[in-house]
Parts: structure tokens; sequence; C-alpha cells
């Protein structure tokens, strides 16, 4: 089994490192990659770029935007992939009147308003409030913002056009039918105290697949790194085990 990791929106990859370093640990699998989301590409785009990097027989992990871009992908090419989990991801991202479990538009908009800027203090100011948003309410959210702090920076973060152009994509996709209707096995962790995706998310995607495993990880925030990481990778190897 190989296993393939779809970053969430602007973070730098070295995030992923010690999280799979234990589920290396826990899970045995032939090789791990993590795929970044540092580029412009649409939905088709998306679909194919993944088609050439992920192997067949993978268990595809991905987070937030990484995981709607998941299921994009499962839902296309089924064949090759055992299994699909998703971490702290909202399958419509945006409220809308039938989904009210979301951001709302006018929040998400002042966030889009922000990524387009490309001077450096608004970068700044962008990469201090999504460290922020990500760490918040976490049971150890101090220390997660310590460890962010080094490696999520001016120097790290996508450029401007690639952050806009993937909120957009944020902002459109809706994969709330790729999940009713994928018969791949897929697990979908959220987080208890996830302040991008409401606990109400839980019980729309048990709605949405009953086939579906959905779990609601207690004090864990919307970073599945760092001290989320044993909480999360503990449902994850006993999903993994029991795929065929």
């Amino acid at each position: 089994m190989q296993i393939a990791i779809i970053n969430g929106w602007a973070m730098p990859s070295v995030i992923w490192s010690g999280f799979c370093d234990l589920l290396s640990t826990k899970m045995r699998y032939e090789s791990h990659k993590i795929i970044d989301i540092d580029r412009c590409l649409s939905v088709e785009q998306w679909v194919q770029y993944l088609d050439e990097m992920i192997e067949h027989d993978t268990l595809l992990i991905g987070w937030s935007l990484g995981g709607m871009l998941a299921l994009e992908y499962v839902h296309r090419h089924p064949a090759k992939i055992r299994g699909l989990c998703t971490l702290q991801m909202n399958p419509k991202f945006v409220a809308a009147h039938d989904w009210p479990s979301a951001m709302t538009e006018d929040v998400f908009g002042e966030f889009k308003q922000l990524a387009a800027s490309d001077r450096q203090a608004d970068v700044k100011r962008l990469i201090k409030q999504f460290s922020f948003l990500v760490t918040a309410k976490g049971f150890d959210a101090l220390d997660d913002l310590k460890a962010l702090k080094p490696i999520f920076s001016v120097d790290s973060i996508p450029i401007t056009n690639v952050l806009s152009q993937s909120l957009d994509l944020l902002e459109s996709l809706d994969v709330r039918d790729k999940i009713s209707t994928l018969e791949r096995p897929q697990l979908h962790l959220l987080g208890e105290h996830d302040q991008l995706v409401p606990q109400s998310v839980f019980k729309q995607l048990t709605e949405l697949n009953r086939h579906a495993n959905v779990e609601l990880i207690e004090g864990v925030s919307h970073l599945p790194c760092y001290s989320a990481a044993e909480r999360i990778v503990v449902p994850m190897t006993k999903f993994a085990g029991g795929l065929s």
C-alpha cells in the first residue's frame, strides 16, 4: 500500500514530517508522498495532475481543501484507491441556503481580499490570522502555534496568485454528491474544536452516506499535525487495517 497526502491551503509540506514519522510506526506501507496545493489549476487539471502523482493501491488522505480535491479524484479514479481519509474537511466550505454549516460568504470574502494582496504587511497578517484559526482551541493550541511560526512564513507561503486561485477553488467546490455516491471505503475525521469546520458537519456527513465512517475527534482543532497527530493517526490506522 502507498500513502498520498494532499495538503491543505497555503501550508508548507514540512508540517507533515512528524505526522508521517508517527504514521510509519503504526501502519505498514511502502512509501508516502505529500502533494502541496502550490499551483493554479482547475478541478479537472487537479484531477489530471493527481493522477500523475498517485500510484495504484493508495490510501489517499486529504486535509481540508486537499480532502475536497481527494474526493474529486477518487470519484473519477476509484480503482487506484484502496481507501479515502479526509481530515477536517467541509464538503461545502462556504455556506449556502441548503448548507448553513459553513463559513459565511462575507467572512470568506474578507479573507479572500486579504489573500489577494501582495503587500508584505498583508501577507504577514494573513499568516498570523490563518495560523491562529487552524490552531485555536485545540488541546495544545499554544504549542501548535509555536511549532507553526518558524515554518509557516513569508518565505514558505505560496505566491499570491496561487493563494487567490485556490481560495476560488475552495469557494466553488461542492463534493457532497461525491460523498453520497462514492463506493470506495471512506473515513472523515473532524475536530471537536475546529474553528473553520463546524461540529454540525459531523451529522450532515453521516446523512450523506450511511456507509461512510465519520468521527469527531475530541479536543482537536483544524490542524491535524503536531499535538493532534496521535488522535488522528489512531482511527486512521484502524480504518487502514480494515481495507482489503
